[in-house]
């Protein structure tokens, strides 16, 4: 994966999520989680409800699109077991973890990232999810994830 350069926006907020991994540790899970499901509803105050699997994926996309930094955001799969198959690629942010000393998907902003997408999956089809990594592929520079059922 080649690396490009950061807009000072997304700099700030990855050296914000650096910093609070640092000194939270653990503790930034909560509370940036919590930060991302707070932001769904500042960011998209209005989104239909009882959406489909294909809107709620082409209105994610769009959305978190729209977002600096977190690159590219597809549902790539709706699961026998009701989990989403998720895939973030070329995101901005997970060339900074080297510096906060944790391993992608344990960063600040990735917990951000999982709450706003708990939280807008909700909004969108009514469905409770917990979002979690699965593994993160360096090479092709994308995160795979899944939306597990509550």
């Amino acid at each position: 994966m080649t690396q490009r350069d950061l807009s000072p926006q997304e700099t700030v907020i990855a050296s914000i999520s650096n910093a609070i991994t640092f000194m939270m540790g653990a503790g930034s899970k909560i509370a940036m989680r919590e930060a991302g499901k707070q932001a769904s509803t500042s960011v998209w105050p209005e989104l239909p409800s009882n959406a489909s699997f294909e809107d709620a994926g082409r209105i994610m996309h769009d959305g978190i699109a729209a977002l600096e930094g977190f690159g590219d955001f597809r549902l790539t799969s709706q699961n026998e077991d009701g989990s989403y198959s998720i895939e973030f690629r070329d995101c901005a942010f997970a060339q900074f973890t080297p510096h906060s000393g944790q391993p992608c998907g344990q960063q600040a902003i990735c917990y951000f990232g999982f709450g706003l997408v708990e939280e807008t999956l909700y909004r969108l089809t009514g469905k409770k999810v917990q979002v979690k990594l699965i593994e993160r592929d360096e090479a092709c520079g994308v995160c795979h994830e899944q939306a597990i059922p509550r």
